[in-house]
């Protein structure tokens, strides 16, 4: 900022030399001195402004305001990734072993609850269908002799022994055709569909939730082990954030705090607020996981996705001024001051933090906050005030 102003000091020693030497040719050296010491003062008076016509105020849309106070609130930066709930993702296993008979979906492809999502077949499919039939064969013989034997007793005409072998006769083929049937549901059958129509030779894998297939790891023909992972699916509708905050800043974070975050390659920011802080510091990362909410209405970000976010503390009242209003040049900070209707003077500044599109003013020139800047069309006064240096550097060639 400082060679800016410089800038606008020389440029006022070349017009007025040139000036001097058209209207005052014959006069000295000490003449000329005197001059340029006038146009020093000139700059302690802020006199060296940079000048715009109405027109060029309306048409760079320059607008004004006084520096006000306003709430800015502390920063803590964080990273995180975003996760979906254990509710919402949900991992199929080969229940038993087989080969893959039909697989066709791929990953992104959406899905619902019930669906089918691969068809499975094997021998041991057909054995375990077998075994459970006989057991529901034999648990019909069984029930029958112990509601037969039962009637007996109630009229002495048997023993209550015989009785008692039957009744555990019956329990135990209870027992093992129900063991059987839990089999066949966790392989993925139905226990009434087989015993009402037989021996099925195929194994339909629904989806247990509705969302996207994720990772699929099937191909036609392929062998599975028993156990092996089949295929991933995630419902995205309930996405949150797991964000890593330092020990050292856990303290400043509460419940309810607001954060927010961009991730790469989207240009959409997000906010949400702080759900649950855990209690535990990771003895490996020194970081306690902070879990926050968000809403993702155009459902642009994926389970996974590693985020930079900061969350957003109770501020204090700072003087702030809107975040296009500060122009930075080589390292420095400055704002435009509205001296008169049509002149501006740029007055460096150093920046805090941001917040909600403004930025706080630490320090101005002469400590005045008392001052009218240009809130918008500040990059156009900068940009006269480069033009005018170039023109400076044009005339003095």
């Amino acid at each position: 900022m400082k060679k800016l102003v410089i800038i606008l000091v020389t440029i006022i020693i070349v017009v007025s030399c040139n000036s001097t030497k058209e209207d005052h040719s014959d006069h000295d050296h000490a003449t000329a001195e005197k001059t340029t010491q006038n146009v020093t003062n000139d700059e302690d008076h802020n006199e060296n402004g940079i000048h715009l016509t109405q027109q060029q105020i309306v048409t760079a849309k320059i607008e004004t305001a006084a520096i006000k106070k306003r709430k800015i609130r502390e920063k803590v930066a964080v990273t995180g990734t975003i996760e979906v709930p254990p509710q919402s993702k949900a991992t199929i296993y080969a229940p038993l072993e087989a080969f893959v008979y039909k697989t066709d979906l791929l990953p992104g492809d959406k899905v619902k609850k019930g669906q089918i999502v691969a068809v499975l077949q094997h021998p041991n499919f057909i054995e375990l269908q077998y075994v459970y039939l006989e057991a529901v064969n034999k648990l019909k013989v069984a029930k029958a002799d112990y509601e037969r034997k039962k009637m007996l007793l109630e009229n002495d005409i048997t023993s209550k022994k015989s009785f008692q072998i039957a009744e555990g006769s019956y329990r135990s083929a209870k027992s093992l055709a129900n063991s059987y049937a839990s089999q066949l549901k966790m392989a993925g059958l139905s226990p009434t569909t087989v015993a009402a129509n037989g021996i099925q030779q195929y194994v339909y894998v629904k989806a247990p939730i509705s969302g996207y297939v994720v990772e699929n790891n099937l191909n036609k023909g392929m062998f599975l082990a028993a156990n092996s992972e089949m295929m991933e699916i995630i419902d995205n509708d309930h996405m949150h954030a797991e964000l890593n905050v330092f020990g050292t800043d856990i303290t400043k974070i509460k419940k309810g705090d607001e954060f927010e975050f961009q991730p790469s390659g989207i240009d959409v920011a997000y906010r949400g607020y702080i759900k649950l802080i855990s209690q535990k510091v990771n003895d490996q990362t020194k970081t306690v996981n902070v879990h926050g909410h968000f809403e993702d209405e155009q459902n642009r970000l994926k389970a996974g996705m590693f985020i930079n976010a900061q969350i957003l503390l109770g501020g204090k009242e700072v003087y702030a001024v809107p975040e296009e209003a500060v122009i930075e040049n080589e390292g420095e900070n400055f704002v435009f001051v509205k001296k008169s209707a049509d002149e501006f003077i740029p007055v460096e500044v150093t920046v805090g933090g941001s917040d909600n599109g403004f930025v706080a003013i630490k320090t101005i020139q002469e400590d005045n906050y008392n001052v009218t800047i240009v809130t918008k069309g500040a990059h156009f006064l900068k940009g006269k005030l480069l033009q005018m240096a170039g023109g400076m550097e044009g005339h003095a060639h």
